[in-house]
């Protein structure tokens, strides 16, 4: 079971109405579609871009919070990707303290901190079921940041089924069946990904710039030179959150411009009286 139905089997909202509310959440946008499964309503496609030099989350929630009052139905199913720059995800590597806890827990917590520092200690985390003896995939957040994203959406009287790392909501909503590998491009970080079935069993991540295009290739000839293995994977679906337009042409062949999952969506302008505002 992939990470993020394990998220949402944790939520005690799982398996009601379909319909569904589908938010990706950045420091300086976010995005949102309404989704039955696979299928996406483009019409209610919305983008809304966020003034956020500093990157904080607390921005970036008030700026939810302005947008799901005036474009939300109470008692709507909502699902959150979380940018990488709030939900962190490494990849551990299987160890017998995972086959109970409370060591597979702190096992996970090490592998987090070993990466992100010991405030991931700290952090709220989760993981996929990968099987014995793979590579389970982690997930790790500030948990005053995912509290307040459900007391939100209660708030709001809607029906938080999951909020998650974008890597682990587009392996599961946007990768085709039967996918090799994924690549996530966001404002200023690419994140590629092997897949295998539902898990994801290879994570490479670095910064990148608006011409993501031209650094794609070389991120991956890197990779797989430190794991040879990948090289055998003829084809990457790469799923665009940049805001920055994307040419299949300007890709290599090897790269295909997946649908993009929040259905190309256009700019919502707020009100005056609710526009977002930095946090202080």
């Amino acid at each position: 079971m992939s990470l993020t139905e394990r998220l949402m089997r944790l939520s005690p909202l799982a398996g009601l109405s379909p319909a569904t509310l589908c938010v990706y959440l950045a420091p300086q946008q976010l995005l949102c579609v309404q989704r039955r499964g696979r299928k996406i309503d483009a019409a209610s496609a919305a983008r809304l871009a966020i003034t956020n030099p500093d990157g904080h989350w607390q921005t970036g929630v008030s700026a939810l919070r302005d947008f799901l009052s005036q474009h939300a139905t109470p008692g709507q199913p909502l699902e959150i990707a979380l940018s990488s720059r709030w939900y962190q995800t490494v990849l551990a590597p299987w160890s017998d303290a995972l086959l109970a806890e409370p060591g597979a827990a702190r096992f996970l917590q090490t592998q987090l901190a070993a990466v992100y520092g010991e405030a991931a200690r700290h952090w709220r985390i989760g993981s996929d079921d990968a099987p014995y003896g793979q590579p389970r995939l982690v997930c790790g957040a500030d948990p005053v940041l995912l509290q307040t994203l459900q007391d939100l959406a209660a708030e709001q009287k809607l029906r938080c089924r999951v909020i998650a790392p974008v890597l682990a909501s587009m392996a599961r909503l946007q990768a085709p069946p039967g996918a090799a590998a994924i690549a996530v491009i966001e404002a200023g970080r690419m994140t590629l990904a092997a897949l295998e079935g539902p898990y994801v069993t290879a994570i490479q991540s670095q910064p990148c710039g608006s011409g993501w295009h031209a650094e794609l290739a070389q991120a991956w000839q890197r990779w797989t030179l430190r794991q040879p293995e990948l090289a055998a994977i003829g084809k990457v679906d790469v799923v665009d959150l940049s805001g920055h337009t994307a040419l299949q042409e300007a890709l290599a062949p090897r790269f295909q411009l997946a649908d993009h999952p929040y259905g190309l969506p256009g700019t919502v302008r707020l009100p005056k009286d609710v526009a977002v505002k930095d946090a202080a």
